[in-house]
């Protein structure tokens, strides 16, 4: 259950469709023949949106996984392991 309203599905959900509007938009920029770096600003955009959904998931894995690991009968090991394992797939899109 999300703790925070940019974690519900719906609102992630908008956000990648947003995203695939902006993909949508490059791929026309550039049948288009658009000048390239206009194209880069829109691919620039499309990667932060992707590191903002990113973060939005990390932070949201962070607080699942503190509160699972305080409750009885989680094993807080497996769920620093599990978040531990989050923070390098997240560090590895800087």
């Amino acid at each position: 259950m999300p703790h925070r309203p940019e974690h519900r599905t719906d609102a992630l959900v908008r956000r990648l469709n947003r995203i695939e509007g902006q993909l949508g938009g490059v791929r026309r920029m550039i049948e288009d023949d658009k000048p390239f770096d206009e194209v880069i600003i829109q691919l620039n955009a499309i990667k932060s949106a992707t590191q903002r959904i990113s973060q939005i998931l990390l932070e949201a894995h962070t607080e699942h996984t503190f509160h699972n690991a305080t409750k009885k009968g989680f094993d807080p090991v497996r769920e620093l392991e599990s978040l531990r394992q989050a923070v390098a797939q997240y560090s590895k899109m800087l």
